[in-house]
């Protein structure tokens, strides 16, 4: 009975006097990816981007001919308005500001379908990404992984930013 007493107080000792042996270790690893470095530096992200690029340039010369056309319609009103009759300088400044309501929508519409079109890759990119991502976190043991961008970091480690090696594999799926 006494060994028995002895070996229980023991046991309560140790309980309270060694409280490391029985805490969990801190295993949270945390990881961090920088989406824009990875839209900018893999494959898939330039080429997405190239796409979006070409089509504002297309969109742009678009604009730039429907302002010079615009341009060239009101030269001719000024020139033509001296020896027109009041009728005929009415239609051609209707025709102008039909022009020019026709030439602020082709930019409103040419801002709206790039914007479309930057919305599109970053949806299918992250989509794209998402398994890539779950990947290289399990392999890495990650329960976590920030965006740098949204996340608020005041300091961060290097060491647990993904990002290239995201991009690796990514570029390795093609």
């Amino acid at each position: 009975m006494l060994h028995t007493r002895t070996f229980s107080i023991a046991a309560l000792l140790a309980v309270f006097f060694t409280p490391s042996l029985f805490a969990q270790p801190d295993t949270t690893k945390i990881g961090a990816i920088n989406l824009s470095y990875v839209a900018r530096t893999s494959k898939a992200g330039k080429e997405g981007l190239a796409r979006i690029e070409a089509a504002g340039r297309q969109r742009s010369l678009e604009v730039e001919a429907k302002a010079a056309e615009l341009q060239k319609q009101q030269t001719e009103l000024q020139k033509s308005s001296i020896g027109l009759s009041a009728r005929a300088l009415a239609d051609l400044q209707r025709t102008f500001e039909k022009s020019k309501i026709d030439f602020d929508r082709l930019q409103q519409d040419a801002q709206k379908d790039i914007e479309a079109m930057q919305t599109r890759f970053e949806l299918d990119f992250r989509a794209r990404l998402a398994p890539v991502i779950d990947e290289v976190s399990k392999e890495k043991g990650l329960q976590f992984v920030f965006g740098l961008e949204q996340a608020a970091i005041v300091w961060w480690n290097p060491g647990v930013d993904i990002s290239d090696e995201v991009v690796k594999k990514l570029d390795a799926r093609r």
